[in-house]
């Protein structure tokens, strides 16, 4: 059956924006969340529909174990692998496992929810999954879940959890540091609005980073094993070991668990490039430098034939394209953005490189290049580039704004000729064009219902 994932606080509901023709439930009554004493009964009713312009539709309501994602996200889990003691999928009976639906008239959906005389404490759990069936003409359908989350009245919930694992990403001259925290929830109840602190500090004790996740969208449901992505904000670290301290924190406050774990910088470390731009005019010269000044991009006058917004940000280096053989990407990489096309003028880009960078290249400078991937050619265009030692500085001309990487190469490629698209650029933008222009006539609007 696989996985459906779903998303949103209120609706909790996986929705796709799809193309015209193609059946997008909406439903409303999209979450149970209650309490039921043992041997009582609750109904839960949901009300699905179809819009008025599109086709009849049939649709599916089938009954699931509730699954967890490590992102958090919900997972239906069918019979077999639903093997919680905290699971409700048997305790609730449907009124109907189809239906079929007209355009713009709405049915309901009737769930009955009995819990056993001798349930245990805590929370029960399962989701109600409701999907339509392809029709004619259709090939995708939209798919939502509902949570099912029951408090067992009377009983006493345990909220506990453990930090089962907390672990620190490479690290790497001008990318962030990543940082893992795995928490299984021990309790036998679910809770939400959790947070995860985390705390970097070196060797003598001094906080040298911090950061905290925004409180999680999602129920962390007892027995699952969930994770949070912290990346603290950290200024340039010297060589040496640092530790990091890990919390969970229930909305309340209160922490569920906590760990520390420690890790090696090898070289001084520099954080990736934060967002800087410019605004560049037809008369004026201009440049744009990375708030850290280690990269920078200088426009002669007239490199723009009107007003334009030009953006330097980072880009994660796990996105880049493969460097081209026997070439290799180094450690730096960034992105230039804000025009459609190409630069009227070359403009010179200046990049500091680092360690990471030098060792990427065996020590050797002269095998340092800067280079661009040009999207219309699928390609890495690698350019001759001026080494200076004594600054580290590497220095190269492009009219091409686009995804930059230091490269190790001992030699260049081909690439645009200066101010002048090749020939394959116009028809790569017009197929951009053509692709916009398809994307806006069959876009349809995102719906949500709750």
């Amino acid at each position: 059956m696989g996985k459906f994932r779903i998303m949103g606080l209120v609706a909790l509901c996986l929705l796709l924006v799809l193309p015209a023709g193609v059946s997008a439930i909406a439903v409303s009554g999209s979450k149970y969340m209650d309490s039921i004493k043992p041997g009582g009964t609750d109904t839960h009713t949901m009300t699905v529909s179809v819009g008025s312009g599109e086709d009849p539709t049939d649709i599916l309501v089938e009954v699931y174990g509730f699954g967890q994602n490590m992102d958090q996200s919900y997972s239906a889990l069918p019979q077999v692998n639903d093997v919680s003691p905290y699971s409700a999928r048997s305790f609730i009976t449907l009124d109907n496992s189809s239906v079929h639906l007209q355009p713009g008239v709405a049915q309901s959906i009737h769930a009955k929810i009995s819990v056993p005389a001798n349930a245990g404490p805590g929370g029960r759990y399962a989701l109600i999954y409701i999907h339509a069936l392809p029709g004619k003409g259709q090939s995708f359908t939209t798919a939502v879940l509902v949570p099912v989350l029951i408090t067992i009245a009377g009983t006493t919930p345990t909220m506990t959890g453990s930090i089962t694992d907390l672990s620190v990403g490479e690290v790497t001259v001008g990318q962030p540091i990543t940082i893992t925290t795995t928490l299984k929830n021990t309790g036998n109840y679910h809770y939400y609005h959790t947070v995860n602190a985390v705390t970097v500090k070196d060797a003598n004790g001094n906080i040298v980073g911090n950061f905290s996740t925004q409180p999680s969208i999602y129920a962390i449901i007892p027995g699952n094993t969930v994770q949070y992505t912290a990346t603290p904000s950290l200024q340039n670290l010297p060589a040496g070991t640092y530790t990091v301290d890990s919390k969970v924190l229930l909305e309340s406050g209160t922490a569920l668990d906590d760990k520390t774990t420690t890790f090696l910088v090898k070289t001084n470390y520099i954080p990736p490039v934060t967002e800087s731009n410019i605004t560049l005019t037809p008369g004026s010269a201009g440049t744009l430098t990375s708030p850290d000044g280690l990269i920078s991009v200088s426009f002669p006058q007239g490199a723009v034939l009107g007003d334009a917004v030009v953006i330097l940000k980072p880009y994660a280096k796990d996105k880049l394209q493969a460097a081209p053989a026997p070439a290799k990407l180094g450690a730096t990489c960034f992105e230039i953005t804000g025009l459609s096309g190409l630069l009227s003028k070359d403009a010179t880009v200046q990049v500091t490189y680092s360690p990471d960078d030098l060792a990427a290249a065996g020590g050797d400078t002269t095998q340092l290049k800067l280079s661009y991937y040009d999207a219309a050619r699928n390609a890495w265009v690698i350019l001759p580039t001026q080494v200076d030692t004594g600054s580290r500085k590497l220095t190269t001309t492009t009219n091409h704004l686009s995804v930059w990487a230091v490269m190790v190469s001992s030699s260049t490629t081909a690439g645009s000729p200066s101010g002048a698209p090749t020939k394959a650029s116009l028809p790569a933008v017009l197929g951009i064009i053509a692709i916009a222009v398809t994307a806006m006539i069959a876009g349809s609007p995102v719906r949500q219902r709750e």
